[in-house]
């Protein structure tokens, strides 16, 4: 039998794994979106040519599917909306950035000429954990019934319990 040197007082389950996904989800949800706000505002026109300019396919077609990405994921990842989804497209979107556009650049990217990839690949990282995990508490997936919810799955094994306690005593 071996003995913890210490133990933390965190728990680990269903609830608190809910609460984690939801605070990726608000925070990452919005910062997307505004960098999609960011691309419109700025011209998509310019912004087709900045993937056109980086020798993607299809530019037109893939800028606006960038934008789309951000903007409309952002606010639906923000919400718990279709989750999956946006956390898988999200996933590939910033892995094309970070092998295609950012690789030569390196991970922090050269001092005094802008940043390499390493928050493209934390939003790679993120969106692979909401499309692995799901969107976690308070999510717009529950009430469609596209995910189980965490505060119900915790809820239940306490229910069963109670509902056998009463068949036994009976």
């Amino acid at each position: 039998m071996h003995q913890r040197l210490i133990r933390l007082p965190f728990v680990s389950g269903a609830m608190s794994s809910g609460f984690a996904l939801l605070a990726i989800r608000l925070v990452m949800g919005p910062l997307l979106a505004w960098h999609g706000f960011k691309k419109i505002e700025g011209g998509v026109e310019q912004f087709v040519g900045t993937v056109d300019r980086l020798g993607f396919p299809l530019p037109e077609l893939l800028a606006r599917g960038v934008i789309a990405i951000e903007l409309v994921g952002g606010i639906c990842l923000a919400l718990g909306l279709f989750t999956r989804l946006w956390g898988g497209l999200l996933t590939v979107q910033m892995l094309l950035i970070v092998f295609k556009v950012k690789w030569d650049v390196g991970l922090f990217g050269p001092p005094g000429r802008g940043g390499g990839f390493e928050i493209d690949l934390l939003y790679a990282v993120t969106g692979a954990a909401l499309l692995l995990a799901g969107p976690g508490l308070a999510a717009l997936d529950h009430l469609l019934g596209l995910e189980a919810n965490p505060a119900e799955e915790q809820a239940a094994p306490a229910e069963r319990m109670v509902r056998t306690e009463g068949r036994s005593a009976g």
